[in-house]
């Protein structure tokens, strides 16, 4: 496969669900398992679809129970029928669900609509950030608020790094704050942006951390070093949707912009730009494959659109 050329992004295979949402679709994600997406959409509902044999999306259920927009979702790290949701505007609920049964298990109400979520490496702890700089720390054992941190500057993207052991919070100062978890004390910045950061992604493989900002600005860390390794600065709006493969090999940048453009970490070398009618807003790679699945399709910003690597993704 390494001796085979690189097929640029917007030829890769794609199948779409046109009117998967009767609104925009805001964010998307794979399960643990690979065999369930969820998509998560302006109308208030999230849907759940499986992946056959041919790589089709099917309908497998709605959740309803948010009263506003559902943006931003997250799939429990090591079960495939959990999931936590949030709304950014006058819902202040997260909200836990089961996709066996369809079913809202739980809901928690916070003190202000919420922003960003994010589950620790076990699925003990949910974190989220709240429109009054506030983290949350949710025992999922106990379903309840386990610590509150409050901040007097932006806090955007949260996420643990891979093994649990380091916290990171996106902040507006144009920095990425690295806490040792759970003391919660922080270790180093890393300072790469001259506006807000806006979204995070680490390498499955624990070798990278993305940053991406207000300042339509990627940058590729090193996870042990913190050292910034390369910025990439296509876009001209702010990057809001980072992602690395599963293998490492690929991280795919989106956000504001009608487009996604596709980086190969290992050599270098782009592998171009997919052309959207609308921001895609979220995309996220699958557990086990070379596939992505992302909104903002070209023919409907209610579609859902799977897209893989022709050469890897159906072995």
């Amino acid at each position: 496969m390494d001796d085979e050329p690189e097929v640029p992004i917007k030829d890769w295979p794609h199948k779409s669900i046109i009117k998967a949402h009767r609104k925009a679709v805001y964010c998307t994600q794979f399960n643990c398992s690979g065999n369930l997406v969820a998509t998560g959409s302006a109308d208030q509902s999230i849907k759940l679809w499986t992946i056959d044999d041919s790589l089709s999306l099917k309908p497998e259920a709605e959740l309803r129970g948010h009263t506003d927009a559902v943006t931003n979702l997250s799939w429990h790290p090591t079960s495939p029928y959990k999931l936590a949701s949030i709304s950014s505007s006058g819902d202040k609920s997260v909200r836990f669900w089961d996709s066996r049964t369809g079913k809202n298990t739980a809901a928690l109400n916070l003190s202000a609509p919420n922003l960003y979520l994010a589950w620790s490496p076990s699925g003990d702890c949910l974190a989220v950030g709240n429109r009054q700089d506030l983290v949350s720390i949710i025992d999922i054992r106990k379903l309840k608020v386990s610590e509150k941190y409050p901040y007097k500057q932006q806090i955007n993207a949260l996420s643990w790094g891979a093994n649990g052991a380091l916290f990171f919070q996106a902040t507006g100062s144009g920095a990425t704050d690295v806490y040792k978890w759970p003391e919660m004390k922080c270790v180093t910045s890393l300072t790469g942006h001259t506006a807000a950061v806006v979204s995070l992604a680490m390498d499955p493989q624990e070798r990278y951390i993305a940053t991406g900002g207000a300042d339509a600005v990627a940058c590729l860390w090193d996870a042990a070093e913190f050292i910034c390794l390369k910025t990439y600065y296509k876009m001209d709006q702010p990057i809001r949707s980072l992602g690395f493969s599963h293998d490492s090999r690929y991280l795919m940048v989106g956000g504001e912009q009608a487009a996604l453009d596709l980086e190969n970490i290992e050599t270098g070398v782009s592998l171009g730009r997919l052309s959207l009618t609308r921001s895609p807003e979220d995309c996220a790679w699958h557990p086990k494959r070379l596939m992505l699945v992302h909104g903002g399709d070209a023919t409907s910003d209610t579609a859902a659109t799977l897209r893989w690597q022709p050469t890897s993704a159906t072995r």
